[in-house]
């Protein structure tokens, strides 16, 4: 399972929504709901990550996401894409929490406890997708929030700049423009962070 896809693959793997819309015709909504998961649970859980940098944060998003989705799946428009519709969801969550950790920093004025789990033995093959994972995290927490959201939409989420649009609340041609200057900027940490052994 690669962490990052480069949006020519997103062709490939574009799902069929009919299932879920069909689930959806009869008001099945657990069925829908059901499906949904499955289908995009580990990429809501992706997407998290890359926003909040947490295990624990990510996994509470997903969580509130699907609560969110099975609350409003029966009343779903279906003017933007099943996808799109979720990973809007996905976003404003995610900004949710990192507001709320904001508040907590000011208000404790201390540094936020690390909840970063124990890595437990990986296999060899996997050392390099692992660091190569952590510096690209470490790399995207350094864009400004706009960029990020930006370069994550687009490569992590493999969606069209339309659809990142959509759920970013911005033009299309906005959100390209900082993706282009984005990932100069990233380039340029990701070969810092590789010269210098990973280590930030």
């Amino acid at each position: 399972m690669a962490m990052w896809k480069t949006p020519a693959n997103a062709a490939d793997d574009a799902v069929d929504d009919g299932d879920i819309r069909a689930a959806l015709r009869t008001d099945d909504v657990r069925r829908a709901l059901t499906l949904m998961m499955n289908r995009y649970g580990d990429e809501v859980y992706r997407f998290a990550y890359a926003m909040t940098h947490s295990y624990h944060l990510a996994e509470e998003v997903r969580q509130q996401v699907f609560v969110e989705v099975y609350r409003d799946l029966g009343s779903f428009a279906g003017s933007a894409s099943l996808r799109a519709w979720v990973f809007g969801i996905t976003r404003h969550r995610c900004l949710d929490i990192a507001k709320k950790h904001r508040r907590w920093t000011q208000r404790f004025k201390n540094q936020q406890p690390t909840d970063e789990e124990p890595d437990d033995h990986e296999p060899e093959h996997d050392l390099d997708r692992s660091r190569m994972a952590k510096i690209l995290a470490h790399c995207l927490a350094k864009l400004a929030p706009a960029a990020r959201d930006a370069v994550v939409l687009r490569y992590h989420q493999e969606l069209s700049y339309d659809e990142a649009s959509a759920i970013a609340g911005d033009n299309a041609g906005t959100l390209q423009q900082r993706v282009a200057r984005a990932l100069p900027a990233l380039r340029r940490c990701v070969d810092a962070q590789l010269n210098a052994g990973g280590r930030r």
